[in-house]
């Protein structure tokens, strides 16, 4: 019987893992690569983890799973998205609807667990670790030392000042709490896969992306993070070496040598009005003096305690790095650094929205072109690659109301949200001019290391064709699985099966599947309905 087990290691990338693997420093995945399947791994557009996660998960693009950010894109505020706004099924509840089990750990996106035959712990954008993150809820008493393990929770957004400055005044720490997330989620992972019974087990390794993010400077550190995900990759093959392996990421990475600052942009432009002076409104000058004292911050205030806090909490989710825009009458924002979406303030759909339906498509138009037209000046190129209408990507039937442009930005160049001049201080407080900078080398709050399209692909197992290159699509992730387990797969799905990675092609059969399709019952819920229905023939 086939066994699956998935293994995320988010922003993974080749640039960086090929010439590690050249020099013997991943062994695993040199082992996978001689012996298995290797190859790039194509993101969703835009290539962010919030979709990328979702359609590896389900099969599907994102405009029809809903999720396009982490934050949701139906409004103003700055509100998580969870697995109730995901408007597909997952891969754990197509395989509960045939009797076969799954592990599911630290999934993006996967809180508030769902039920499931198997076991969940979720993964980033849980809240807290005070909230009902496991399934079923009392495996969460076992998540301790002397028994599964502990489990390490990140939290999102909250604790991005404190990696943020961590990465800056002591990056072998950070690179050590990294490592440490990691050992605490192989480490349950494992003890689980002994514990429970499971044809499907997925776990993913989060803390390259953060690594990658942060410390794009520093490439041992980076290796090190890397070379743990190698380490329990080879521990669970020596443990399973009849299961069929595959490793993905949501993206690739690189180095932006520039930040286009949206907001900057629709500001200059006319499209996005304040409340005041963005040089020298509250929100710019309390980020300014929190760079400025940034150093005595990190070593004399704990910032994680307090960010973790309730309060911190309720603080950090409530605030909006757009706090100084004035939305009643602004006719559009870019959303998120997550999104490169810009939302069109339409008025039916929004309280304070002021576009007429009838005006939509041409600022539509004129903010694509707006797009087009930009040029870095010290280049004279422009610094956008390509601009899409939502219809474009998501299609005309997009649920969740997804943004209304999406962009793809040159190599080299990457997106921030924050209205502000990225000089700092001296050109905050000298500004007498009306337009702000919309290009910048990063800075403070920029991140060093940026997305990129591709991400990787390492299949391993019995069944598959070795030393095989093997480029593919997030979405046919999901499909190669159901044909590898025998599950019928939806009509519904986007991606396709790779057949060419196995030596004898799975035999793949359709069916017309509705996210409405069984309840998501356990077996022994179902076996007790089975039994009940006889009763009642009887």
């Amino acid at each position: 019987m086939t066994r699956v087990i998935i293994i995320g290691l988010d922003g993974g990338t080749l640039d960086l893992m090929d010439p590690w693997m050249d020099q013997g420093k991943l062994p695993s995945f040199s082992r996978i690569k001689e012996q298995g399947i290797y190859g790039r791994l194509r993101s969703t557009t835009p290539y962010y983890s919030a979709p990328a996660w979702v359609s590896i998960t389900t099969g599907c693009q994102p405009g029809k799973h809903g999720i396009y950010d982490f934050f949701r894109t139906d409004t103003y505020k700055k509100n998580l998205v969870s697995s109730k706004h995901r408007k597909v099924p997952a891969l754990w509840n197509m395989l509960t609807w045939y009797n076969k089990r799954s592990i599911i750990v630290n999934v993006p996106g996967t809180f508030p667990p769902e039920k499931i035959d198997g076991v969940m712990i979720t993964g980033l954008l849980t809240p807290s670790p005070e909230s009902n993150y496991t399934y079923p809820p009392d495996l969460k008493k076992d998540l301790t030392s002397d028994r599964l393990g502990t489990y390490l929770l990140e939290q999102v957004a909250v604790d991005d000042i404190p990696k943020g400055l961590t990465a800056r005044y002591a990056p072998q720490k950070l690179a050590a709490q990294i490592n440490e997330l990691t050992s605490s989620h192989a480490t349950v992972t494992m003890n689980l896969m002994k514990e429970y019974d499971w044809d499907l087990t997925m776990v993913v390794f989060r803390g390259t992306d953060d690594v990658q993010h942060l410390l794009w400077n520093r490439k041992d550190l980076i290796l090190s993070c890397y070379q743990k995900a190698d380490e329990y990759i080879g521990k669970m093959i020596d443990e399973y070496p009849d299961a069929l392996f595959i490793i993905v990421s949501d993206h690739g990475f690189g180095k932006p040598k520039k930040y286009f600052y949206v907001n900057n942009a629709l500001y200059n432009a006319g499209y996005l009005k304040t409340t005041s002076n963005p040089s020298t409104s509250i929100n710019t000058l309390i980020s300014i003096i929190f760079d400025k004292l940034s150093r005595i911050i990190f070593h004399v205030v704990p910032m994680q305690k307090i960010m973790r806090s309730e309060l911190g909490r309720t603080f950090i989710l409530s605030s909006n790095s757009g706090g100084n825009i004035d939305i009643s009458q602004t006719l559009a924002m870019y959303h998120s650094v997550c999104s490169r979406g810009i939302r069109i303030n339409l008025k039916e759909k929004y309280s304070y929205g002021i576009v007429e339906t009838k005006d939509y498509e041409n600022i539509r138009n004129q903010l694509i072109d707006f797009l087009k037209q930009l040029t870095d000046p010290e280049k004279g190129e422009p610094i956008v690659e390509q601009v899409y209408t939502a219809e474009e990507i998501y299609g005309k039937d997009a649920v969740n109301d997804p943004l209304d442009i999406i962009f793809d930005l040159k190599e080299g160049y990457g997106a921030q949200e924050l209205l502000q001049p990225p000089e700092g201080l001296k050109a905050a407080l000298k500004s007498k001019k009306d337009k702000l900078t919309i290009l910048s080398p990063p800075g403070f709050y920029d991140w060093m290391g940026d997305h990129k399209p591709h991400g990787i692909l390492f299949m391993y197992g019995p069944d598959l064709i070795t030393h095989r290159t093997l480029d593919a699509s997030v979405l046919d992730i999901v499909p190669t699985i159901l044909a590898a387990l025998d599950i019928p797969i939806s009509k519904n799905l986007d991606g396709q099966v790779l057949s060419d990675a196995f030596q004898k092609p799975p035999v793949v059969s359709y069916k017309d599947i509705h996210a409405s399709e069984p309840s998501l019952l356990s077996s022994s819920e179902l076996q007790a309905i089975k039994k009940l229905r006889k009763k009642t023939i009887k």
